[in-house]
Formats: C-alpha cells, sequence, structure tokens
C-alpha cells in the first residue's frame, strides 16, 4: 500500500486592519451614534408626551364624571372639584359646617384636622376617595354626620362606612407619589409657596411621563371679563376694584410653579426646580400678570395670565382688541398641565387640555 505524502498546510497571511483603517471605523461608529442619539432621545420624548396626553385625557373624563355626580355640590365650579377653595357645608338646620373663611382656606377634604389642599393634590382625593377607596359625596351623608366632616372616611361604631362613589379613576392605573418625593430641587421658600408644607409633603399627585406633577386649576363659573386671576382666594372679598372674581387663582399651584407679583418677573420666589440648573425653578408662569389689560398681555409673554388669555376669542372682537373685556381659555371648566419634557411649566412642549396648545 502506497501511501500519499503528508502535504503541510500552508498558511496565507490573514489580511489585518492597518490603525488608520480602525480609526475611521471608530469615527463612523461615532458619526452615527451623534445622530442616532437625539432622534432617540426625540423619540423617547415624543413617546412620553403622547402618553402624557393620554393621562390629561383620562383625567378628564373622569372630572366629567365627578361633574355628573356632584354638580349641586359645587356650583361655583360648575360641577367640576374646587381646586382650592370648598363650598359652604350646611347642616341639617342650614347652619354652616365651618365658617367663610374656613371653607375658603380649603381642607383634605372638609376636614378641619386637614391640612390645606392645592389643585395638583386635590386631583387624587376628589377623584379617588381619602383613602382611594371612592370619594364621599356631601349630599349622601346623612343629616346626623353633616356636621361632622371628620366622621366621613371612619367607620361608625359598628365598623360600618358611608356609602362612597364609584372610583372616577383606577389608582392602580396612575403614577401616584407622594409630593415630598418629588425629583428636583424643592423651592428654597417652601413654607412661602405652600401654606402648610409639614402636613402638604405627604400628600400625593399624579405624576405624567416626565415625573412631574399634572397641576389643576379650577375655574369660576362667575369670573369677570375684566379679571383673568388673582393670587389668594379671599373669602371676604368683592373684587368691586377688580372689576369682579376672577377665572382662576395663581395661588392654587404656586408650591409647584413659584409665584412673582411682578408681571416682569422681577423679584419672584422659584418654584420647584424640575428642570435642574440655576434657573429651572423660574416657570413661565410664575409671575401672575395680575390684572393686565389686553394692551399688555403681548408685553408679558411669561405671566400666568399671558399663558391662560383667550386671545382667538379677543382678536373675534376687532373692536375691543386693546380693550377690555378678556376672557380665559377654559373659562367654564379646569386646566390641566404637565410641563412636559423641559421641565418648565409655560412653555411651548406643556401637555395640557388646553385648545391652542
Amino acid at each position: 500500500m502506497r501511501f500519499q505524502p503528508l502535504r503541510r498546510s500552508v498558511r496565507r497571511p490573514v489580511a489585518a486592519f492597518t490603525l488608520i483603517e480602525l480609526l475611521t471605523v471608530i469615527f463612523i461608529i461615532g458619526i452615527l451614534i451623534a445622530i442616532l442619539i437625539p432622534s432617540l432621545n426625540a423619540a423617547q420624548r415624543q413617546a412620553k408626551s403622547a402618553s402624557t396626553a393620554g393621562t390629561v385625557r383620562a383625567i378628564g373624563t373622569s372630572l366629567e364624571l365627578f361633574k355628573n355626580e356632584n354638580e349641586r355640590d359645587f356650583t361655583r365650579t360648575n360641577g367640576y372639584p374646587p381646586s382650592f377653595s370648598h363650598p359652604v357645608l350646611l347642616d341639617d338646620q342650614n347652619n354652616p359646617v365651618f365658617t367663610e373663611q374656613e371653607s375658603a382656606e380649603g381642607r383634605f377634604p372638609f376636614i378641619q384636622s386637614k391640612p390645606h389642599v392645592y389643585g395638583a393634590q386635590i386631583l387624587p382625593v376628589m377623584l379617588m376617595g381619602l383613602d382611594f377607596n371612592g370619594y364621599v359625596r356631601p349630599s349622601s351623608v346623612p343629616k346626623d354626620k353633616k356636621a361632622k366632616p371628620w366622621e366621613w372616611y371612619e367607620p361608625d361604631t359598628n365598623g360600618h362606612l358611608l356609602q362612597r362613589s364609584t372610583l372616577y379613576m383606577d389608582p392602580g392605573k396612575l403614577r401616584l407619589l407622594e409630593t415630598e418625593e418629588l425629583g428636583g430641587s424643592q423651592p428654597a421658600a417652601m413654607t412661602t409657596l405652600f401654606p402648610d408644607w409639614d402636613d402638604m409633603k405627604n400628600l400625593p399627585v399624579i405624576l405624567d411621563n416626565f415625573d412631574t406633577p399634572i397641576l389643576y386649576y379650577a375655574s369660576n363659573r362667575a369670573a369677570s371679563t375684566r379679571n383673568l386671576l388673582e393670587d389668594e382666594h379671599k373669602f371676604d372679598h368683592d373684587y368691586s376694584d377688580e372689576g369682579g372674581p376672577p377665572f382662576y387663582f395663581h395661588q392654587d399651584n404656586r408650591g409647584f410653579t413659584g409665584f412673582g407679583a411682578n408681571p416682569d418677573g422681577s423679584g419672584a420666589t422659584p418654584g420647584w426646580n424640575f428642570a435642574g440648573g440655576p434657573d429651572g425653578g423660574m416657570h413661565a408662569i410664575t409671575a401672575m400678570g395680575h390684572l393686565l389689560k389686553a394692551e399688555e398681555i403681548d408685553e408679558y409673554k411669561k405671566t400666568f395670565a399671558n399663558y391662560i388669555h383667550d386671545e382667538a376669542a379677543h382678536d373675534a372682537n376687532q373692536q375691543n382688541k386693546q380693550n377690555w373685556p378678556m376672557r380665559a381659555r377654559n373659562g367654564d371648566s379646569y386646566i390641566l398641565l404637565s410641563p412636559g419634557a423641559d421641565g418648565l411649566y409655560g412653555t411651548v412642549d406643556d401637555v395640557s387640555n388646553l385648545p391652542g396648545t
């Protein structure tokens, strides 16, 4: 048997990248990443904005359900939950449960021992109840408990609870967080912006998809077209100097937005800093713009008055374009407001229920 001689395998030289070629590839990959990352971030922001818009719509639907069942209890706000003050509750002898001042100050909810409430913090309790098991409607409270609202969410001696409304929103489908656990930097003037921070810090808020609270402002149905907004709820104020009561109250969420009386922004107290940086707490609606006239509105863009001004309705009446009257957007309902991706309330990327935004 003849054996074939073994053939030695001949190694061929392996083609290798030169250093220049390797650097070129890395450079090209870097360029592609630089192009793709902004696009991916923009897509992510857009997705979060769309999801937040869905949450705003869901809250809006819940508020309409609330109105259908509670319109008689909240005539001042057209049946919607008030964003700060409460109606005057009467006992079975038609005597006020609280004084006018106590009712105007707002409680959580209707309970003297509980803290003041703001728009963003009143939404959960009004739509889901103090314990998230349903809201106790004042009209459904028996006469013997009308004057004892502190007992409305407590079981009686037999362990029975008052009848609750259905849940207007499912807490399991919402992103809820206690106020003090919100991200960003809390305002330095905490006790000035929040009337009762020690108690309010534990109240929950509904988050958008950017981890910031969705603000809520209820409109006053008896508002005057000469007064877009006021700072504080004044229980004994007749608003004669302002031409009538306002549509909205800046105070309802100023713990988050900050506060400034001057329309040019000077001397303002910064709000919650969700945006980062030294000026992140200076939201575009920090300044009120209280009693600005129509010809002045456009001069002060960064005011809450400018933000809520219904310019379309004003422009429709050319005769009065530079004078009174003015009207607030959603003047017969409410405002829901997310700051969007930039974390600043009152800017172009806000997500809200306001028409024209």
